[in-house]
């Protein structure tokens, strides 16, 4: 039984840190095209 509690959290470890590195790419890469975006829709809202 020991070797299961054992793959189990290994899975996790692996499975949560792949979400985490992903998450982290996916912000990184992200962020300047949602300010970009913010921007222009304030400069929408200010034309209005």
């Amino acid at each position: 039984m020991k070797i299961w509690e054992l793959f189990w959290t290994v899975c996790l470890i692996v499975a949560g840190g792949a979400f985490a590195f992903i998450t982290a790419i996916v912000i990184i890469k992200g962020a300047p095209d949602l300010g970009e975006m913010l921007r222009q829709l304030r400069r929408q809202n200010l034309q209005r």
